[in-house]
């Protein structure tokens, strides 16, 4: 139960930044009075492409795996020409985003896949719904979503203990995070996770990691 406090309070400060951005007038322009106010719409990059790694660990475990994530954030709700809808959206940005995630473990602690060793991995086909708010040079995102998890058996909760083979279950997510400034262009990004997933001997997939997104 502890350490679902610094989780929680992470998530709490990062809802400081965003409800700010809400509140801020989207039509305001700070300098030259005479600027476009569409300026921003003009140059917006539609697409975000977005590499990660990080750390997994599973409910009731007491190890943790490397995790690799890879997605493509394709913007949603958005016309050519719509500037008045434009104007309306400035607070939350909405997002369609495929990704695909992946970890292994080695651990004869976590695994037990008979004439197989110890090793065992979930690879992760899936899509989110992203909310991204905007504030200066960070971005506050949040979201959830749902996939298919290509899972060994050896993570399962299954009734025959010596099933072997990979199972194709379904899981679900919530997530967060915020994405830091390089360039116009690319953006240092740091995430947290959980993930439900059907059938695994440990159901919540806790995950934290840092990557590079770059927008085109």
């Amino acid at each position: 139960m502890k350490r679902w406090f610094p989780i929680a309070a992470f998530a709490a400060a990062l809802m400081v930044p965003s409800m700010a951005a809400v509140a801020q007038d989207p039509n305001s322009r700070e300098g030259d009075p005479d600027k476009d106010p569409y300026a921003d719409y003009e140059d917006e990059k539609r697409f975000a492409l977005g590499g990660g790694i990080g750390l997994v660990e599973p409910s009731d475990a007491n190890i943790t795996e490397t995790y690799l994530s890879i997605s493509l954030r394709i913007r949603a709700g958005h016309r050519e020409g719509d500037h008045e809808n434009y104007r309306h959206d400035q607070g939350i940005r909405g997002y369609l985003e495929p990704e695909i995630g992946w970890w292994k473990t080695n651990s004869e602690d976590r695994v037990s896949l008979p004439g197989s060793g110890s090793s065992a991995d979930d690879l992760l086909a899936g899509v989110n719904l992203i909310g991204v708010v905007p504030f200066g040079n960070i971005e506050s995102f949040f979201g959830a979503g749902a996939g298919l998890h290509f899972i060994d058996a050896g993570l399962l909760d299954l009734d025959d203990p010596n099933e072997t083979g990979r199972k194709t279950k379904i899981g679900v997510n919530a997530q967060f995070g915020i994405d830091l400034f390089l360039t116009d262009n690319l953006s240092l990004s740091g995430t947290g996770r959980f993930d439900l997933v059907q059938d695994t001997k440990d159901s919540l997939q806790t995950k934290v990691f840092l990557g590079l997104r770059g927008r085109f």
